[in-house]
């Protein structure tokens, strides 16, 4: 792991300012009103970006950096952006994860195509840790699967899974999330963007635990029964096991791609890895499941 400070060329940063301005004076928080039950997190923010070709961002969820042309839906739940955005809201949420589908040719940085910033749009400040070298570039054929863990002590990033840098905070949180920044290194480039959710709670997740197997003895019997005369059983007939039921879905899982689960009665087949989250349910997201 190599570990250096928080750099950014100043053209992104300019960019950071036009859209930090926005920002500021438009922001708005969740989770200063009401607390998360227990220690599960709750969906705060999704966007799939459903709609016709050719419509605009949501301006109630996101703020553009430039004219609504600059960021379109291309009709087949994508969204299509060639300059940076920000979400309208900040989450004050002490413990967070944001997640985001994303093709975009990148430089080495995960941040630059799915980053996170103040309430004011300033970059977060802070030591920051390199775990996965291997995440960088990304040529932008294909789509990675982005995502944010955020806690008081960290942020980490990952990239399709797996974690690939993490930044120690000199500030509080909230935060917001910005995508397309600098990615090429001095700017934002073409960038399509399958969705965006965010879960946040008051405490973190709670760790998946497997449940213990309860240890049973046997019944103590006055006399052993008398042995049995040998035999020879008959040769059994070769049998093919039948392929096992689908688990139904749970929150809170890592699935991969081909895994089956079942759910209001249907069985669905995993697209893609993941680990599924409260609100995410196979037939609620047709980009992760398809129905068999």
């Amino acid at each position: 792991m190599s570990k250096a400070g928080w750099l950014i060329r100043p053209r992104a940063a300019l960019a950071l300012v036009v859209a930090g301005a926005g920002l500021a004076a438009a922001v708005f928080f969740t989770g200063q009103g009401g607390v998360a039950v227990a220690a599960e997190h709750r969906p705060v923010f999704d966007d799939s970006f459903d709609g016709r070709r050719g419509e605009p961002l949501d301006p109630a969820r996101w703020l553009l950096d430039g004219d609504e042309r600059h960021g379109r839906l291309d009709g087949d739940g994508n969204l299509v952006v060639d300059r940076l955005i920000s979400t309208r809201q900040a989450f004050a949420e002490p413990y967070g994860h944001a997640e985001a589908r994303i093709k975009v040719r990148r430089s080495a940085g995960p941040w630059r195509a799915f980053g996170a910033v103040d309430k004011f749009g300033r970059v977060l400040r802070g030591d920051v840790e390199v775990l996965d070298k291997n995440a960088d570039p990304v040529s932008g054929r294909r789509f990675h699967t982005y995502a944010i863990d955020w806690s008081p002590e960290a942020v980490i990033w990952s990239v399709d899974g797996k974690p690939s840098l993490k930044l120690t905070p000199e500030e509080p949180l909230p935060i917001a999330l910005v995508l397309n920044l600098a990615t090429d290194g001095r700017r934002p480039g073409r960038m399509e963007v399958d969705f965006v959710k965010v879960t946040a709670g008051s405490k973190p997740m709670p760790a998946p635990t497997a449940p213990s197997a309860t240890p049973t003895s046997a019944t103590p019997t006055s006399a052993a029964p008398p042995p049995a005369k040998p035999t020879t059983p008959p040769p059994a007939k070769p049998t093919t096991p039948p392929p096992a039921k689908p688990a139904a879905w749970k929150a809170f899982t890592d699935y991969q791609a081909g895994d089956r689960v079942t759910f209001e009665g249907a069985t669905y087949e995993v697209k893609e890895a993941h680990t599924a989250l409260p609100g995410w349910e196979p037939s609620a997201l047709p980009n992760l499941f398809k129905k068999v």
